[in-house]
């Protein structure tokens, strides 16, 4: 339902995948997870150093990608804010990018003023490094607060899975979902785009389950997001 609202790619040969978590902070460490993974696998594939991983953020994020950064052991790469712009840069965002970098990402709905970011202009400037450079770095949008607010006020904004880059999205319930705390969701683009060694799987009550979470027991918070979604309808009910 969220992968649909989120523009997701999804077809015969393309499914997107995703988990509820117990709110964004979670999310965007599960979803910094996969960026590394996914980045240390293709350096080692190539016979390179993985051990000097970076994110490129805005000085403006949510103190949860500090906490990425500094417990995950990667280096945070934050834009400078400027007097009268105080969100993410996109072209100072893709000028701080090297091969190191797992995912550049932006913000729909800064946790200082609530404005987008350009996710679009990112999505064209880092195409274009990527195919100058021959390196492949992507985009998470950390949309915490614009996510359930975009889709519905500017369904024409591209800012989601519409933009080739995005390959991971995460949302928050207990802001603009209609639910109490704490419940998100990350999405991702594809299953190609969650390395298959970081999901476990368990059959506590008989049968497969698969789990990538950090945090295994939840409250009823998801299933009331999901309630919510259904009644309301893209029309709000």
């Amino acid at each position: 339902m969220i992968a649909h609202l989120f523009n997701a790619p999804i077809g015969e040969d393309e499914t997107a995948i995703g988990v509820s978590t117990v709110g964004s902070s979670e999310a965007i460490m599960l979803a910094g997870l996969a960026f590394k993974r996914k980045w240390a696998n293709k350096m080692k594939e190539q016979g390179k150093p993985c051990d000097k991983p970076n994110i490129v953020t805005g000085a403006n994020v949510q103190v949860c990608w500090e906490k990425f950064a500094r417990y995950f052991e990667v280096e945070l790469k934050e834009v400078k804010l400027t007097e009268g712009y105080y969100v993410m840069d996109p072209k100072k965002a893709v000028e701080m990018v090297d091969e190191n970098t797992i995912c550049v990402a932006a913000i729909l709905g800064s946790t200082l003023t609530g404005e987008y970011e350009d996710v679009k202009l990112l999505n064209d400037l880092l195409v274009a490094k990527n195919k100058e450079t021959g390196w492949d770095v992507p985009i998470h949008v950390d949309a915490a607060s614009g996510g359930f607010i975009a889709p519905f006020l500017q369904p024409e904004l591209e800012w989601d899975f519409r933009l080739p880059l995005v390959k991971s999205i995460n949302v928050s319930g207990h802001k603009y979902g209609l639910v109490y705390p704490g419940v998100g969701w990350v999405i991702w683009r594809s299953k190609a785009d969650l390395p298959d060694e970081l999901i476990f799987h368990i059959n506590y009550l008989g049968t497969d389950q698969p789990t990538f979470t950090l945090n295994f027991s939840k409250g009823v918070q998801a299933h009331h997001g999901e309630l919510q979604a259904e009644r309301g309808g893209a029309q709000g009910g």
